[in-house]
C-alpha cells in the first residue's frame, strides 16, 4: 500500500515534468531565435551543409553554415555541435564578423545550460551584450538580453529572471520586433507557471499568441498555443487545454515541423493520463514515437514510452505494461535518461505488485532507491531540508493558533492571560525563526569553507603540474641543444675529414654516407624533441621538406597535396616522430624498389590524419612483402602505437595509406 500511494504522487510530478521539459524547449528556441528561418530551408541537413562548408570561401555565409550544422547535432551529439559552433567563432574572429561571434554565443550557451554550466553561460552572454553595443547589433542585443533571463530561469532563480524580463519588457515593446516580443511573452508565461501563478501565465500566453497571429507566423503561434494549453491545464480548464494542444499539433503539421508535432502530442498524452483517459493517452503517445525517432529526439522517445507504460498500468493491462516498461527501461538506461529510468523502475515495482510478484516488486524498488539516491544532488537535498523546516514551522504555527483559539473560547473574560499568551507565542515564533536562519547561515558557511578548500587544493595541483611540465620542456631543450652543439659539431668534422681522405674511394664514400646519415638522424631527433614544433602544421611542413629532398636526390618527380584547412592542433612528440618515420620509410621503399618516375602524396585532415602515398612504379604483390625486411613491420608497429591503420595496395603501382586519429 505504501508503494502504491507513493506512485500516485510520482505520477502527478511526472506530468509536471513533461510541462517543464516543454518550457525548457521554448527557452532553448529563444537561444536559436536568430536563425529560425534557416531551419525550414529545403535540403538543409548534415551532408549538404558539410559539402557547402568544404566548397565555400571564408565569408559570413560560411559562418552561418557552421552554426546550422551545429544545430543538427545539438539534441543528441552536443560535443559535435560545440565543435562546429567553435569553428563558426574562429572564422568570425578571423574575418572580423562580430555578429557571427554573437550567434556562436547564442547557440553554444544552449549546450552550457544543458550541462548546468550556468555561470559560464551568463559570462558569455554579457560578452555578447558588449559586442552588440560596440557594433550596433540591435536585434541580437535584444536576444542576448532575453537569454540572460533564460539562464536565471534555468538556475531556478525566478526572482532574478522575473526582474530581468520585466525590466526589459518596455524596451522590447518599444524597439523590439514582434517575433522577439512574442518570445519574451512566452518566457514570462513559462516563468509564472514555474511560480505556480497560472492566471498570470495565461495573460502572457494570450499576448504572445495575439502577436504571432498578427504576424501570421505559424511557428510562433504553435509555441504560444502550447504555453497557453499548459497554463489552462494548471487552472483546471482541461477541455480548453486539450483543444489548444490539438491546434498546436495541427500547426506543426501545416508547417511540417516535426518537433512541434512531437511536443504537442507528448503534452497531450500527459494531460490525458492526468485526467484519467489512459486509452486516449496511449494512442497519442504511440503517435508521437515515430516523430521522436524521425528527429532523433531520445528524450522525447523515452517520455513517450514512459507515458504508454503508465497508460497501460492505469487500464490494468499489467502484462502489456510489464513488457512495454521493460523495453522502456532498456532504452532509458542505454541513453542515460536517468530520471525517466527512475520513474520506470517505480512503475515496474507497482506492476509487479499488481501481478502478485512481491519479490520482483521489492527488487525493482531497491533499484529505484539506488538510482534515485545517485541523482539527487546537493541543491535538491538543501531544498528538501528547507521545505521540511518550513513545514515544521507552519505545523508549530498551526498548533499555536489552535491553542490560542481554545484559550480565547474558554477565557474570553481574561484579557491579561490572553495578552501574556500572545507574548509567549511571539517569542516562540521569533526563536524558531532565529534557529532556522542560524542553521541556514551555519550550513552556508560550511559549504563556502569546503569550496574554498577545494579551490586551494586545485590551485596547488595546477602549480605543481605547471612546474613539472616546465621542467620537462627545459630538459628536452637542454638535451636538444647539447646534441646539436656537441654531437653535431663532431659528426660534421667527421664528414669533412672523410672528404679529406685521398686514394681510398670506397672507404671515403662509406664514411661520407655514414656521417651524412648520422647528421640527418640527429637532426630528426632534435626536431622531434623541440617542443616548439608540437603542432600539426609544423609536422606537415617538415615532412614536405625532407620527403621532397629524398625524391629530388633520386630524380623522381613529386606531387604534394594538402586539403585545407589544417586545424591549429597541438600533437605529441610520439605522434610527430612515428608519423614522420612511417611516411619517410614508405618513400624510401619507393626510391629503392619501385623504379618509379612519379610519386603523389595526398594529405587529408578531419578528426584523423590520412596520408596517401601513390607511385607509378612496378607495384607490389603479397609474395614480395618480405623484400622490405624489418621496415614493413616497423611501419605497422608505429601506426599501431598511434591506434591507427596502415595499408599497402597494388593499384597502378603501389599505394600506401596511413590513417591515424588526431586524438592520440
Amino acid at each position: 500500500m505504501i508503494s502504491l500511494s507513493f506512485t500516485k504522487m510520482k505520477k502527478y510530478t511526472k506530468y509536471r515534468f513533461y510541462e517543464r521539459a516543454f518550457r525548457l524547449l521554448i527557452m532553448l528556441t529563444i537561444l536559436h531565435h536568430s536563425r529560425l528561418e534557416a531551419q525550414f530551408l529545403p535540403g538543409l541537413n548534415k551532408d549538404s551543409l558539410k559539402r557547402l562548408i568544404a566548397l565555400k570561401a571564408d565569408d559570413t555565409l560560411k559562418v552561418m553554415n557552421y552554426i546550422w550544422l551545429g544545430q543538427q547535432y545539438e539534441t543528441n551529439h552536443p560535443d559535435s555541435a560545440g565543435y562546429y559552433y567553435k569553428a563558426a567563432k574562429q572564422l568570425s574572429t578571423r574575418i572580423n564578423y562580430p555578429a557571427g561571434v554573437v550567434r556562436y554565443i547564442n547557440n553554444f550557451t544552449a549546450i552550457l545550460n544543458v550541462e548546468g554550466k550556468y555561470d559560464s553561460s551568463l559570462a558569455l552572454h554579457r560578452q555578447a551584450l558588449v559586442l552588440c553595443e560596440q557594433n550596433g547589433l540591435t536585434e541580437l542585443r535584444l536576444i542576448s538580453l532575453m537569454n540572460i533571463g533564460v539562464v536565471y530561469q534555468h538556475k531556478e532563480n525566478y526572482k532574478a529572471a522575473a526582474d530581468h524580463y520585466l525590466k526589459n519588457l518596455r524596451l522590447f515593446e518599444r524597439t523590439g520586433d514582434p517575433k522577439s516580443l512574442s518570445l519574451l511573452y512566452g518566457n514570462l508565461c513559462g516563468l509564472f507557471l514555474d511560480l505556480n501563478q497560472p492566471e498570470k501565465a495565461v495573460v502572457y500566453a494570450q499576448k504572445a499568441l495575439a502577436l504571432a497571429e498578427s504576424m501570421k507566423d505559424l511557428f510562433s503561434s504553435g509555441q504560444a498555443i502550447n504555453n497557453l494549453a499548459i497554463a489552462l491545464k494548471d487552472m483546471g480548464r482541461f477541455n480548453e487545454a486539450e483543444s489548444y494542444l490539438h491546434k498546436a499539433y495541427d500547426i506543426g503539421r501545416q508547417t511540417d515541423d516535426i518537433n512541434m508535432q512531437e511536443t504537442s502530442l507528448i503534452n497531450l498524452g500527459g494531460l490525458l493520463n492526468e485526467t484519467f483517459s489512459p486509452r486516449k493517452a496511449i494512442a497519442v503517445f504511440r503517435q508521437s514515437l515515430p516523430l521522436a525517432e524521425a528527429v532523433g529526439d531520445i528524450n522525447g522517445k523515452a517520455l513517450a514510452m514512459e507515458g504508454i507504460s503508465n497508460g497501460l498500468y492505469m487500464i490494468k493491462a499489467y502484462r502489456q505494461a510489464e513488457e512495454n516498461t521493460r523495453q522502456a527501461l532498456v532504452f532509458a538506461h542505454e541513453n542515460e535518461k536517468r530520471e525517466t529510468e527512475s520513474n520506470l523502475l517505480m512503475l515496474m515495482s507497482d506492476i509487479q505488485i499488481a501481478l502478485g510478484d512481491l519479490r520482483k516488486s521489492a527488487k525493482y524498488r531497491r533499484s529505484y532507491d539506488s538510482l534515485y539516491s545517485s541523482i539527487v544532488n546537493t541543491d535538491l537535498v538543501k531544498n528538501v531540508q528547507e521545505m521540511e523546516a518550513k513545514y515544521e514551522l507552519e505545523k508549530k504555527q498551526s498548533q499555536i493558533l489552535r491553542q490560542k483559539l481554545l484559550l480565547e473560547q474558554k477565557n474570553r473574560e481574561t484579557l491579561r492571560q490572553r495578552t501574556w499568551l500572545g507574548v509567549l507565542i511571539s517569542g516562540i515564533l521569533l526563536l524558531c525563526l532565529l534557529l532556522f536562519w542560524g542553521y541556514r547561515y551555519y550550513r552556508q558557511r560550511q559549504l563556502l569553507g569546503s569550496k574554498e578548500l577545494q579551490a586551494l587544493l586545485g590551485e596547488q595541483e595546477n602549480v605543481r603540474l605547471k612546474g613539472l611540465l616546465e621542467g620537462q620542456l627545459q630538459e628536452r631543450q637542454r638535451i636538444s641543444q647539447e646534441m646539436h652543439d656537441d654531437m653535431g659539431s663532431g659528426l660534421t668534422s667527421l664528414l669533412f675529414l672523410s672528404r679529406a681522405i685521398q686514394g681510398q674511394d670506397t672507404v671515403t664514400s662509406r664514411l661520407k654516407q655514414t656521417a651524412g646519415d648520422l647528421i640527418q638522424k640527429m637532426n630528426e631527433i632534435i626536431w622531434t624533441m623541440n617542443h616548439e614544433q608540437d603542432s600539426l602544421d609544423s609536422l606537415l611542413a617538415y615532412m614536405r621538406l625532407h620527403i621532397s629532398e629524398m625524391l629530388e636526390d633520386a630524380n623522381i618527380n613529386g606531387r604534394y597535396t594538402i586539403k585545407e584547412p589544417v586545424p591549429p592542433l597541438s600533437i605529441s612528440q610520439l605522434f610527430r616522430r612515428n608519423v614522420y618515420l612511417v611516411s619517410k620509410e614508405a618513400v624510401h621503399n619507393i626510391v629503392r624498389h619501385a623504379g618509379a618516375t612519379l610519386v603523389e602524396i595526398d594529405i587529408y585532415v578531419e578528426d584523423y590524419l590520412q596520408i596517401t602515398i601513390q607511385d607509378n612504379g612496378k607495384g607490389i604483390t603479397p609474395g614480395q612483402a618480405g623484400r622490405f625486411g624489418n621496415g614493413l613491420r616497423n611501419m605497422r608497429s608505429r601506426t599501431t602505437q598511434l591506434r591507427g591503420s596502415f595499408e599497402i595496395l597494388a593499384e597502378e603501382g603501389t599505394r600506401v595509406i596511413i590513417r591515424v586519429p588526431l586524438s592520440v
